[in-house]
């Protein structure tokens, strides 16, 4: 995640998460209440976890429609002034609810190199 998102998640400012996408790609149908979020910095290691309270999903968006969803969701979302105009270009989006957010005693490093912001890790077996 990058700043100053990630300190307004850890903050309890921002309690949802947001995905706007060009394409239909994670988390896009692969987010669900109930799953494990694990936030990690931009080029750092993962810092904090959450639980996924709720999900919506929004597709064949236009810009009014990302202006829209923004708008409604402003206060839970705490985006940036200019962030609506980065999104325009979006045709998909995912909001997820945040709960349970906490803040990892030791950071655990994540080796990820490419761009993507949403990774769907394998299942862990217990």
């Amino acid at each position: 995640m990058r700043e100053p998102y990630l300190t307004r998640v850890l903050s309890g400012e921002k309690t949802v998460e947001s995905r706007f996408l060009r394409v239909r790609a994670a988390p896009f149908d692969r987010v669900a209440p109930g799953d494990l979020l694990l936030l990690k910095q931009v080029g750092g290691p993962i810092v904090a976890a959450a639980t996924a309270a709720a999900v919506r999903q929004f597709a064949d968006l236009t810009p009014a429609h990302v202006l829209e969803l923004t708008e409604a969701f402003r206060d839970e979302l705490q985006l940036n002034a200019d962030f609506a105009a980065h999104a325009q270009a979006a045709r998909y989006a995912v909001l997820v609810w945040l709960a349970n957010v906490r803040r990892l005693s030791l950071p655990r490093p994540y080796a990820k190199r490419d761009r993507r912001g949403w990774v769907v890790m394998p299942e862990i077996e217990h």
